[in-house]
């Protein structure tokens, strides 16, 4: 916390931001190309999936860095996400109660994904 303001977003706020999929769709974009992975990647592998949604050359990074920042606590990204490159390393937390929302959530999300991608 700096002067009273949460720095990250803490767990329960994203999980209930993630409910609300036409906000969040593209934040769940990386969340399952972390889980695809194992749980972690690069800057560098989870971006296709931001360029195969068609978000624009310009506005990508942009976009990139304030899902990271969105996802607060869900994420944890190697050295802050200020100073990301295409090497920096992004890890999915290992926190019970997320893993289960994810799995709880994961079906409908990719259902989801696909019938928006038509």
């Amino acid at each position: 916390m700096i002067g009273g303001k949460q720095l990250t977003r803490p767990l329960e706020e994203v999980m209930r931001f993630l409910e609300n999929y036409t906000l969040a769709w593209h934040h769940w974009l990386m969340i399952l190309s972390l889980v695809k992975m194992g749980g972690s990647g690069t800057k560098a592998q989870i971006m296709p999936v931001y360029k195969k949604e068609g978000f624009s050359p310009h506005a990508i990074d942009g976009v990139f860095a304030s899902d990271l920042a969105d996802l607060g606590e869900a994420v944890d990204v190697e050295g802050g996400i200020e100073s990301i490159s295409d090497h920096t390393m992004i890890y999915l937390t290992e926190n019970p109660k997320f893993r289960r929302f994810i799995k709880k959530n994961l079906k409908s999300v990719v259902g989801k994904l696909k019938t928006r991608g038509r």
